[in-house]
Parts: structure tokens; sequence; C-alpha cells
């Protein structure tokens, strides 16, 4: 792997004005951050240096885990197979996410020092790694037989299966600095509730008001929790849970919204609904949400963001392609310390198949 690659990001392309308005009174400038060689990609999350990851395609439209220092992508291969996806990079440049196997099964894959390794199932055949910490400890869901998945923690000892709420079903999808892990899990009446695990124990953090299922999908430092819950009305809305208590983080005017990445200031990422019915990246800031736009098309979505603000996802632009992107405030990052998002201490069903707002 290029040395280039574990330094921080290179920001040399030239920056493209973003089509929404910008974020608590900073500018963003959207960027596209290399490729594959085919016509897609998609940035999943990004380090604390700026280095990002997500999947692309290639030349034979295939897609294949990737590693980008913000302007060139290194193909990250796979476990023998064809495809593969990179789901999330710790500041060590450990990375984490699954990949084919000969057999055709995906498997949870970590990346490590240029190579790849085949994460330890729970006996069933296929799993993926979803979340990694600072500690090395990743988090994701491994099948115990052909129909059924568990919670999975591998903490470089060996791999626990987390459990459920007395169901079947359960997945992690992030893991903080504490060892605090977000995800869902079933109950015994085959209700998904989003939870997290902490100190050996699982805890139910329900959902918005009038949900009848949630699920957590990232966690930070300070225990803020963001999830994706049906409302009242029916429509699945992100939301933030903190000290025992859900917000909902609203939409951009539609009928819903999915929050996939949160930093340990408290800013929220992910995607949202237009009143047309478009969805774009959204930043929600502790206040509201705010639109960070496209690259000229129609959609975006936001998946991870880090402490210096600089957002990664996928934008389309004017002729309807896919592009990993960064989201990048202005000033840049280098230029200045950090964002000050000032949430403080305040406060989608993943159905056996993705459903929309899923992986």
């Amino acid at each position: 792997m290029p040395s280039r690659l574990l330094g921080i990001v290179v920001l040399s392309l030239a920056l493209v004005p973003l089509t929404g308005p910008s974020a608590r009174g900073l500018s963003y400038t959207v960027r596209t951050i290399g490729s594959l060689g085919g016509p897609y990609s998609r940035a999943r999350a990004v380090s604390r240096s700026g280095l990002v990851v997500g999947e692309a395609y290639t030349p034979a439209y295939v897609e294949h885990a990737f590693l980008s220092d913000g302007t060139a992508m290194v193909d990250l291969g796979t476990l023998g197979g064809q495809r593969s996806r990179a789901f999330d990079i710790n500041s060590a440049g450990q990375i984490v996410g699954w990949a084919s196997a000969a057999d055709g099964k995906a498997k949870p894959a970590l990346w490590r020092n240029g190579t790849i390794v085949e994460l330890p199932g729970l006996g069933g055949p296929t799993g993926a790694a979803w979340g990694i910490n600072d500690l090395g400890w990743a988090v994701g869901n491994a099948y115990v037989s052909t129909s059924v998945y568990h919670a999975t923690l591998w903490d470089g000892v060996g791999v626990i299966d987390l459990g459920t709420l007395g169901g079947q079903y359960s997945i992690a999808y992030d893991i903080n600095s504490h060892g605090w892990i977000a995800g869902s899990a079933d109950d015994a009446w085959g209700n998904e509730w989003a939870v997290i695990w902490a100190d050996g124990t699982i805890r139910n953090i329900g959902g918005l008001p009038g949900a009848t299922w949630s699920t957590a999908r990232g966690i930070n430092d300070l225990g803020q929790v963001i999830l994706w819950s049906n409302t009242t009305g029916g429509a699945s809305h992100a939301g933030l849970w903190y000290d025992g208590r859900a917000i909902d983080l609203g939409t951009l005017g539609g009928k819903e919204s999915w929050a996939y990445g949160i930093n340990n200031r408290g800013a929220v990422v992910g995607w949202a609904e237009l009143p047309e019915g478009y969805y774009h990246a959204f930043l929600y800031d502790g206040n509201r949400m705010h639109d960070l736009g496209t690259l000229g098309g129609l959609f975006s979505s936001a998946y991870g963001i880090n402490d210096d603000g600089v957002v990664v996802g996928s934008a389309q632009s004017a002729d309807g392609q896919w592009h990993a992107v960064m989201w990048l405030p202005v000033p840049e990052p280098s230029s200045f310390a950090v964002l000050a998002f000032g949430l403080g201490a305040a406060g989608a069903r993943i159905r056996r198949r993705p459903r929309r707002g899923g992986p």
C-alpha cells in the first residue's frame, strides 16, 4: 500500500461549489475523491487524518473496497472472491468491512498493514464487520446458522456473540473508545429495537415517540447515539438519543430521514428527503438540518464525519453518475482547529433484506 495513504489527507482537486446552503454559517465545498475505473463509488467513513474508505466499481462493474487519501483510490481487494466493501477506519488505519471468498460467500474482513484478514465467524456461512474503534475492536454481525445472525464483537482475542433481546436477530454497527456498542436486536416478539451493549449488558433504548421499531446506527465517545425509528405518523426519521431521551432530527421538508454518522462533537450526518421527493445529504448541528447539496444531480447521501467536520458520502453529478465525495468546511481543517457544533449534552427498520435506508 503506498505510504502516502498513511499520511494526512491531501487536498489538491479543484473545489466544486455546493448546490445547497452552508452549514451553521460555514461554507462547505464538495469534491470527488477518485475512482477504481468504474462508474460508481460511495465513501463510508473518514478517519481523524482524513483517510476515506468505501466501495467503488472496477472497470468490470464489480464493487471493491477502497482506501483514498482524498485524491486517489487504492483497491483493497477481496478474500479470493469478486466483491468487497469497507465500512469503517480507525486512527491507526485499520479498516473493516466484508469481502467475498472463493466460494462467493461474504466474510467479515479486516485490512491492516496492506493485507486483508478474514475475521472468525459464529458458525454460520457469512458475516460483516461494520465498525472499529481505536483499540482495534471491531463489531458487526455473523450468522450462527444459514438464516440467523447475531451482533458480533471481535476484541483482538476472539469472537463474541453479543446476543439479542430474546429474539433471533441482532446486529452491531458501531463501537466507541469506551467499548460501548450500538446496534439493534429483536425481542421475543420479533420487534427490532435500538440497543447499546456496555459492560456486558444489553440495553433497549427505544425510539422516537410512537415508535414500533428502531435501529441504533452510531455512537460517539460521549454516549450520544444516532438511530432510525418510525414516528407516530409512520414515516422513518433520524433520531439522536442521549441520557435516556431521543429527539427527532426532522427532514429537509420531505417525509423521511436516515442518520449514518456522528462525531465526538455531536454533529450528525445522513440523508433526508426534500419536498420534491429527492434526498440530499444533511448535517445536523444540534439545532437543525442543513442541506449539503450534490454534484449537480438530484441525490446525495452522507455516511461519515470526523471531528474536524469533514463529511464523506456519495453524490450524483448532473449526468446521473454517483461519485464518492468529501464535503470540506471552509476554511479547511488544515487551517483551523475544529468545528464547534455545540450540541453539548443535549439531547428503518433494517429488515432481513436491506430497505431503502439500509446498507
